[in-house]
């Protein structure tokens, strides 16, 4: 198929545009200036953060909104050096700790919630019903009415700055992962099952070579969306593991004391643009495929 160019597509929008009627031409101009706006809403604290992060300290304490005449780069890499908190503990210390954080969670979460999700989506046992009551009721029990449980439960289970204990929490798996896998495993056809079943593919075999498949958007979706949460999360490192913190906890910890510090809030932005590269790249990398896949499978007959 012939790739058509953006300028192309633009063309034939402002045609098809001119071919309506005038209350439909109306409709589509407050449409398009209300998205625009709302997109511009979204990008100007990036441009703000970035624009921050290059000015020299004076500038910063002057303004933090007019645009900076002269780009400090160097704050970038005072980073890496002066980027500090709870006394020693430095930016690549602190991206360590995000990095094995994040990715034990998504390993030990993903998983459990997709065992979970598979066996109350493909299976009928006593109990059941109860168990999808108490997936559904979990999402809706706010975070800071269960705090208190499960710090104290931590506390017994002495999983606090205990890297070897504190995933056990991550792997309950009945929470809005498990609910958007649940979705997913409904919507395949059990005839998939049924013909792998008949050739003498086992439950296992069934669930990862045939059913599986079928889920990688989902599960990539998932993958995306709660790797930018867990990046940025500083609550569990701020109440768990407070001997190992994140960058999400250190830029929370460095922005109280960034008006003493040497160079001010220049480092602290500098860091912000910083942690949110991973991000965006994964973003970047994943959004395509997700949108391209969202549809897969089929009942060949």
């Amino acid at each position: 198929m012939k790739k058509i160019s953006f300028t192309k597509r633009l063309k034939n929008s402002f045609e098809k545009w001119k071919s309506l009627g005038i209350v439909a031409q109306i409709v589509l101009v407050v449409m398009f200036l209300f998205f625009l706006s709302q997109a511009i809403f979204q990008v100007y604290p990036f441009l703000w953060v970035i624009n921050n992060s290059l000015k020299s300290f004076d500038d910063l304490s002057n303004s933090s909104i007019n645009i900076t005449s002269t780009w400090e780069f160097i704050n970038y890499l005072r980073v890496f050096n002066d980027f500090k908190v709870l006394g020693s503990v430095n930016y690549f210390q602190m991206l360590g700790n995000s990095v094995w954080q994040t990715f034990l969670y998504l390993f030990v979460n993903l998983t459990a919630s997709m065992l979970i999700a598979y066996a109350l989506a493909k299976f009928r046992f006593p109990g059941r019903g109860i168990l999808y009551a108490i997936m559904i009721f979990t999402q809706t029990i706010p975070i800071i009415g269960t705090g208190g449980a499960a710090y104290k439960l931590r506390v017994d289970l002495q999983m606090l700055n205990n890297p070897w204990t504190i995933w056990w929490g991550w792997a309950i798996g009945f929470d809005y992962s498990a609910f958007i896998m649940y979705g997913t495993f409904q919507g395949i056809s059990n005839s998939y099952a049924e013909s792998a079943e008949i050739d003498g593919a086992n439950q296992f075999r069934i669930m990862f070579e045939v059913i599986m498949p079928q889920i990688i958007p989902c599960i990539l979706a998932l993958l995306v969306t709660n790797f930018v949460g867990r990046w940025n999360d500083y609550t569990t490192a701020q109440i768990y593991l407070t001997k190992y913190p994140t960058l999400g906890y250190g830029l929370y910890l460095y922005q109280i004391g960034s008006n003493y510090s040497e160079y001010g809030k220049t480092i602290y932005y500098a860091a912000m643009v910083i942690t949110a590269i991973p991000g965006v790249f994964m973003y970047a990398c994943f959004q395509k495929l997700i949108i391209n896949n969202m549809s897969v499978g089929g009942i060949k007959g």
